[in-house]
């Protein structure tokens, strides 16, 4: 390929790369030789990088920002490709790109004939498993590692999958099989907090769900008590502690009756479980570990994952432990980030500047210094950074669902943890969470649910993406359209999306509902039609 070359600049004030320099187009190999601090350093390069390309493209940055260290960490420390790190998502994965071997055409992310702005196995070695949809990372992950075991060969299969995306039934489904099979994955999951899009709007002070309350319990903001996981994962992770394990468990085995020796080898479990749960300020009271133990995994946490001695630290140990069978399970690496880590203006935003316009940093000027993660262009403004979430057409769905809601009060708004794309935002502002429900990555969940609403006697408008509704078409079939219940699917981004690639494209959706026996089918030619679209369909009470 063409002699490697430093790649044009965006719209943020330059700064020295020497380490990324260095790496070039060869991937990660020079990352082997790093010390922690040089490590570092890759860091803030990285995402001064990731920063300076998006401003150029556009598209998601908040995620990517908050998993700089972790992606560094991960490949300082696995043998990618060989070791295969699946990205949930892989809204996340610029970081990941410009390590490896694509920095010359960072600037082409979203871009016809450029980067895609997912993974996509076409594009990369390095990216193991395409992906731009959710939940998927984990069963991919252990396929991969089912794979090499069946074949004799050796290395390690990683998933990382954010505590949004962990929502999804489909990463349980795969982390049930993964401790059944006794798969030796590490699955990071990547927790800050951010289950919908955006998390806190409105009326909703929380992020959605049980689960995120079971995770919760600490913040990288609680310094010192997150230092006190830190250390303790370090422990728990160590070469005696894990032969000390053995040798109980062993021990236990031969001196004690079966029934006994079963719940003294857990007592380990729930001995770190309790450490977890003890009631220091932000030292993890709350976190549940012993949940990811009774699936078969052999839980550590949480970190913090922009510690990058800490992370680096535990990736080599949790590595080194599977090959030497220390660990002879699945492992779950529970890291606490920030996303948008690095610049202010994300962690001003409400949706941590999860997707972002070209030239989201262009004010007045560009002549202002930006030295860095935590400071930005002087004249930067939160509401300046525009987020790329919703159109014109959404607003007006929105509104037009509002009017007709306050006259009949059975109608309802279901999210499948897309408020913001999808207009329920405003519903929720208009009418709060006792008449909207956001379900969480959890399509499948949220039509029938939503068919539960209908055949309870509401009138339910099911607002999901176009691409996502594909999740849960058997859902659809069966427990809707057979039964001819009056669920109203709204379906934004339908269409071809353009930058966001076939991943997110609406181009099947004609096709797969017009099959559907029993289904109406509405599709408005411009606004004025949209609104008499929303008074039709709530008038309309005998069909899908």
């Amino acid at each position: 390929r063409p002699r490697w070359a430093p790649p044009k600049r965006g719209y943020f004030p330059p700064k020295p790369t020497p380490l990324l320099d260095s790496l070039g187009n060869e991937g990660t190999r020079g990352m082997k030789g790093m010390s922690v601090e040089q490590l570092k350093d890759l860091a803030e390069e990285v995402r001064w990088q990731v920063l300076d390309a998006v401003s150029v493209t556009g598209g998601h940055l908040g995620a990517g920002l908050g998993v700089v260290e972790l992606t560094v960490a991960l490949h300082a420390v696995y043998d990618a490709p060989r070791d295969e790190i699946c990205w949930d998502v892989a809204h996340q994965c610029q970081p990941h790109k410009v390590l490896t071997g694509r920095r010359d055409r960072i600037y082409t992310l979203r871009q016809g004939g450029g980067l895609s702005g997912f993974a996509k196995r076409k594009e990369s070695e390095y990216d193991a498993f395409g992906a731009g949809h959710s939940t998927t990372s984990i069963s991919a992950a252990v396929g991969f590692e089912e794979a090499r075991k069946a074949q004799g060969k050796k290395g390690h299969s990683v998933a990382v999958i954010g505590d949004g995306a962990i929502t999804g039934g489909m990463a349980w489904e795969a982390m049930n099989h993964a401790g059944g099979l006794g798969s030796k994955i590490v699955v990071v999951l990547n927790d800050n907090g951010q289950v919908s899009l955006p998390t806190f709007y409105n009326q909703v002070q929380k992020p959605v769900g049980a689960l995120s309350e079971t995770l919760a319990g600490t913040s990288v903001e609680q310094g010192r008590g997150l230092q006190i996981q830190d250390n303790f994962a370090k422990l728990e992770t160590s070469e005696g502690f894990q032969r000390g394990r053995q040798f109980l468990k062993a021990a236990s085995k031969t001196f004690l009756p079966e029934q006994l020796s079963s719940a003294a080898a857990k007592r380990d479990e729930y001995a770190r479980d309790f450490v977890k749960t003890v009631p220091f300020r932000g030292s993890g009271a709350s976190s549940k570990g012993e949940l990811f133990e009774q699936l078969g995994f052999y839980y550590v946490g949480p970190i913090d994952g922009h510690n990058m001695e800490t992370l680096f630290e535990m990736l080599q140990k949790i590595k080194r432990e599977h090959e030497e069978g220390l660990i002879n399970k699945p492992v779950l690496l529970h890291i606490k980030t920030k996303k948008g880590n690095g610049y202010e203006p994300a962690q001003r935003a409400s949706d941590r500047l999860h997707a972002v316009k070209p030239r989201f940093n262009f004010v007045d000027a560009l002549v202002k210094d930006w030295h860095g993660p935590g400071q930005h262009l002087s004249s930067m403004t939160s509401s300046s950074a525009t987020t790329a979430t919703s159109t014109s057409s959404t607003k007006v769905f929105a509104d037009a669902l509002v009017k007709e809601a306050e006259a009949d009060k059975k109608i309802c708004a279901i999210t499948a943890a897309m408020p913001g794309g999808t207009g329920i935002d405003i519903f929720e502002k208009r009418f709060g969470p006792e008449r909207t429900f956001d379900c969480g990555v959890a399509e499948q969940h949220a039509v029938t649910f939503a068919a539960g609403l209908a055949a309870g006697g509401l009138k339910p408008f099911c607002a999901i993406y176009s691409t996502f509704l594909q999740r849960g078409y058997d859902q659809l079939v069966h427990d809707v359209a057979l039964q001819q219940l009056p669920v109203r699917f709204i379906l934004d981004r339908a269409g071809l999306v353009g930058e966001d690639g076939p991943t997110h494209g609406g181009t099947f959706d004609l096709s797969f509902m017009a099959c559907i026996p029993n289904m109406m089918i509405c599709a408005s030619a411009d606004e004025a039609e949209l609104v008499h679209m929303v008074h039709t369909l709530a008038k309309i009470d005998d069909m899908p």
